[in-house]
């Protein structure tokens, strides 16, 4: 009886994928790999999988071999060169996506990740590439699938807005984030709900009767805000100490507040009402035991999931030691990039300008009834326009609100060559600039909507707040 061949393993390990089996397509990929250790087709399996599951180190070790056997996979060298950005190796990285677009010019994200790290009002043969695969690309518009049409677009505003056509970028703009919104269905009206429904669940009778319930645990420092407003710069700083290992954006706390089921089936927030203190201590157990391992020279550890200030009720009592920082930016800037971008999954609300400005307005109202509820000392309030003006300065402040001793290693927190998997990887392995800030001026007069629903007047030099 023969055994089975290196490709039957691979063939089956692809079949697992489909399926959404990872550990199946794993395991065949892996036995692909005894008998074939460069079988570059079980080595690209591998590494998208330990990609998707945050192994970076080994995923990239994988997916080089599979570059090495397939030089000419589009796929392969896309997503090669996807990790080496998240780590770190940015020429690298840039490299390996040169080549998936000269392979394939609509691979998937390749050439809106290429945009955005190149300033295409340089000069450079690099950037007039660049330009001319877009030009060509958006005149047979036509002939794309919509997602190819989607990033094309996006990847058009970016361009046009580097060469100070901001009129242009903002048309293109408009139609990347029409089209993205047509492929999906989102109810804005359901957001503003929950957030009010948590306001009115925790309120300070509550707080009270569960107070003193959960675990003293000072292990977790929770990073939080509107995407584009400096988690992930702040996340950078505050990880370059030694003491803490950074998680990232891990949806532990979520999955843990949002997918679990009270009496009768009961969504969050409306079984905190029927918890009790020791509901308070299992679900901070809970929490702990799922964290990322750390070393154990580092007990502290950042969680920089966004979504998280929904939660910051629970998280309070059930971790009443952890640290909150809350980030910042003038919420023109903040809106104006968050529209600016496509998010590779998630931010529904992201793509309507006028959808955008009643999430903001949202969520500030319910930062709000945080800061009262909890007192404004535990949330450290963090501006990034503050971090750009003197980030020594605040480096030692978010140092000292999570009550470590000062580690000068903070400010060289873009040299770190830690993985990072953010919409901002580029950004973060450069010194801080100030380039970004304002450029909501220059869309001023499209920007009606946005400011409407945000309920400010967008005009002036101070950053609005809601009331």
């Amino acid at each position: 009886m023969s055994r089975p061949t290196a490709e039957s393993h691979f063939l089956a390990a692809r079949a697992f994928a489909q399926k959404d089996d990872h550990a199946g397509a794993e395991a065949s990929s892996r036995a692909a790999l005894a008998i074939e250790p460069r079988h570059s087709g079980a080595a690209h399996t591998l590494g998208a999988l330990l990609s998707e599951a945050d192994d970076l180190p080994q995923a990239l070790t994988w997916l080089r071999v599979a570059a090495e056997g397939s030089p000419n996979v589009a796929q392969v060298q896309r997503d090669l060169g996807v990790v080496e950005l998240f780590m770190g190796d940015t020429e690298e990285g840039r490299a390996r996506l040169t080549r998936a677009l000269e392979l394939e010019p609509t691979s998937k994200e390749v050439l809106l990740t290429l945009v955005r790290m190149t300033p295409m009002a340089d000069g450079s043969p690099r950037a007039a590439q660049l330009f001319e695969i877009i030009r060509r690309l958006a005149a047979r518009a036509a002939s794309l699938t919509v997602e190819q049409r989607i990033e094309v677009y996006f990847a058009l505003g970016k361009a046009y807005e580097d060469r100070g056509h901001a009129d242009l970028a903002f048309a293109a703009l408009q139609r990347a984030n029409g089209a993205k919104r047509s492929t999906f269905r989102y109810n804005i009206d359901g957001h503003e709900r929950r957030l009010g429904r948590v306001a009115e669940v925790f309120d300070p009778a509550l707080m009270q009767r569960l107070g003193g319930g959960g675990l003293a645990s000072d292990r977790p420092i929770f990073i939080f805000g509107m995407p584009r407003s400096g988690t992930t710069l702040v996340e950078q700083i505050v990880s370059a100490h030694p003491k803490v290992h950074p998680a990232g954006e891990i949806p532990l706390m979520p999955r843990l507040g949002f997918y679990s089921r009270g009496q009768g089936g009961s969504v969050f927030p409306e079984w905190v009402p029927g918890m009790n203190a020791a509901d308070c201590r299992t679900f901070a157990e809970a929490y702990l035991d799922q964290l990322p391992a750390a070393p154990p020279d580092k007990p502290r550890t950042t969680d920089k999931r966004l979504e998280n200030y929904e939660l910051l009720g629970l998280i309070r009592l059930a971790l009443p030691n952890a640290t909150f920082i809350h980030c910042h930016r003038d919420p023109r800037d903040a809106c104006l990039s968050t529209w600016a971008m496509l998010f590779s999954s998630g931010q529904d609300w992201a793509y309507d300008l006028g959808e955008l400005g009643r999430f903001w307005r949202a969520q500030e109202v319910l930062m709000e009834h945080w800061r009262k509820l909890l007192g404004p000392e535990q949330i450290l309030e963090v501006s990034y326009e503050a971090v750009v003006a003197d980030v020594e300065k605040e480096a030692r402040r978010i140092i000292a609100h999570c009550a470590l001793d000062w580690d000068p290693a903070c400010l060289d927190f873009h040299r770190s060559r830690r993985p990072v998997r953010s919409a901002s990887v580029t950004q973060v392995r450069q010194p801080i600039y100030d380039r970004s800030i304002g450029r909501w001026r220059q869309f001023e007069s499209h920007l009606a909507p946005l400011f409407s629903a945000m309920g400010i007047d967008g005009a002036g030099d101070q950053a609005p707040a809601a009331s």
